[in-house]
């Protein structure tokens, strides 16, 4: 990885995202941190009635530029090695974020979210999760809790179907390989599925990161996210991954299920797209 962009909106929460960027760039040596800015204008009118473009985005700009270099330079010091550029916008959040990363090209977006209670859910989580589902580029969403140390084991969520069609295969590998990394595949079970280790895409999984020696384990599961939750626990995972598709158990990472996963793990959740 060559550069993170890290969507802020100077919240407690985006700040905690912030700091988890900058510790895992000066961790595994990523070069870059592109920090991004949305900000709202008042619209100006001129006396003939015409819309005064300068009035109505320059004094909004001009805040958001000072406010996102304070804000930089008050999460703490960032190594010299590493090269910090800002950005500011006025499209909306979503679009902002996408503008930025066709212009900044970065291999990883790192959002914040917050837990809790339904209105922080709608407020705060739209946009981390809008971008999740709809971005191209590998999306780590960050609890508001978490903080980086390493990131030494890593779990992938499958659902054992169309893996070959649906893995982002050089995406993941991209994010293992800066890391001395445990893989772990969870499979959560129906209730009465039987996995052996001659299933056909458990095979096809273990040969696409076969060098990385991934461990397989399955789970019995009658409530996705707690069980999820329960095993990061048990296992001390850092990293819990999903594959979007658009059928099967993992869709269900954009519905109420998922984002009670989002919101409520205590590790961040990596989202790749193939």
């Amino acid at each position: 990885m060559k550069s993170i962009l890290i969507p802020t909106d100077f919240s407690a929460t985006s700040r905690n995202a912030s700091l988890y960027a900058i510790n895992m760039a000066t961790a595994i040596g990523i070069p870059k941190l592109i920090f991004y800015h949305f900000y709202e204008t008042k619209l100006v009118f001129t006396p003939s009635g015409k819309l005064d473009e300068v009035a109505t985005i320059e004094p909004s700009r001009a805040k958001s530029e000072e406010d996102l270099q304070a804000f930089v330079d008050s999460i703490g010091t960032i190594s010299d090695k590493i090269e910090v550029e800002l950005y500011q916008g006025s499209s909306s959040v979503n679009e902002g974020i996408f503008e930025v990363s066709k212009i900044t090209t970065p291999d990883l977006i790192i959002m914040g979210i917050t837990g809790g209670g339904i209105l922080k859910e709608t407020f705060l989580g739209t946009h981390t999760l809008s971008v999740a589902k709809q971005g191209n580029i590998p999306v780590l969403i960050i609890p508001n809790k978490a903080t980086f140390n390493h990131y030494g084991n890593v779990t992938i969520l499958s659902d054992f179907k169309d893996v070959e069609k649906y893995t982002p295969v050089e995406k993941m590998k991209t994010i293992l390989d800066h890391g001395k990394t445990d893989l772990t595949i969870l499979h959560l079970l129906k209730s009465n599925e039987q996995v052996d280790d001659s299933h056909p895409e458990k095979l096809k999984l273990e040969q696409l990161f076969k060098s990385y020696s991934p461990k397989f384990k399955y789970k019995k599961s009658e409530h996705f996210t707690d069980d999820i939750i329960d095993f990061v626990s048990e296992n001390n995972i850092d990293i819990i991954t999903i594959f979007p598709k658009y059928h099967g158990l993992i869709e269900t990472l954009f519905n109420s299920h998922t984002k009670k996963l989002a919101f409520h793990s205590q590790v961040p959740l990596l989202v790749l797209h193939n």
